[in-house]
């Protein structure tokens, strides 16, 4: 069995949507949303739900993220955003791609439900299986006994998915599937597509330069 587990702040617009979809594919395994504090109708929401656990947890998507680790009953645990889609026969996917010799976890590639010859080429780069173009928004899946060993998300305002995928990758194979999971492009959206991705990149580089993540988090709020 596996255990989706969606991390959610203030995602009435989508959690619904979100969930019906994983509902049509997911008969069979878990489905796991912990709140961070909603102030909207998002709890509400996931409540209507009955195959849908809802937890609940203190801000923060690497801590909310372990809290429904901690609760899954499942042995593979998938990391879903809110506003991301699964394609089309991910579960099985996912469970083949862990079978593969020396294959500790693995994430999807990347689309955006939105038409754009710059989102195209960024999704283009997704595809490559490199931390520098795996991210949370991909569908982060591992072994429950993986993510035990390895202690779990770092609970951190930013960057929690590509901590976790260096430790990830020096344990072994990280697989990437070149089908996409279908992702919101609200970010590029409200901060145009250039200004959006530039922040990206700087956030990212400034991560591997040793800047601690909550200055991080504040640069990338403030921006």
């Amino acid at each position: 069995m596996i255990s989706v587990v969606i991390p959610t702040l203030n995602e009435a617009e989508g959690i619904g949507a979100c969930i019906g979809g994983l509902l049509e594919a997911a008969w069979g395994h878990e489905i796991i949303v912990v709140d961070g504090g909603s102030r909207d109708a998002t709890p509400d929401i996931v409540r209507c739900f009955d195959r849908v656990r809802l937890l609940h947890a203190e801000r923060g998507r690497g801590r909310q993220m372990n809290r429904g680790a901690e609760a899954a009953s499942g042995g593979t645990l998938l990391f879903l955003h809110a506003d991301s889609r699964l394609p089309a026969g991910a579960f099985a996917m996912i469970e083949n791609a862990l079978e593969r010799p020396g294959a500790v976890a693995g994430a999807f590639s990347l689309g955006f439900d939105r038409e754009h010859p710059l989102l195209r080429i960024y999704a283009l780069f997704s595809r490559i299986n490199h931390i520098l173009f795996t991210y949370g928004d991909q569908g982060l899946f591992l072994r429950r006994s993986v993510f035990a060993r390895i202690g779990g998300f770092r609970e951190i305002p930013l960057m929690e998915d590509v901590e976790i995928q260096r430790r990830l990758r020096r344990m072994g194979r990280f697989v990437k599937i070149r089908r996409p999971v279908t992702t919101a492009s609200r970010r590029f959206s409200a901060r145009g597509i250039l200004r959006q991705q530039a922040l990206n990149t700087l956030i990212v580089s400034l991560y591997f330069a040793g800047v601690a993540p909550g200055r991080l988090a504040r640069l990338y709020h403030c921006c």
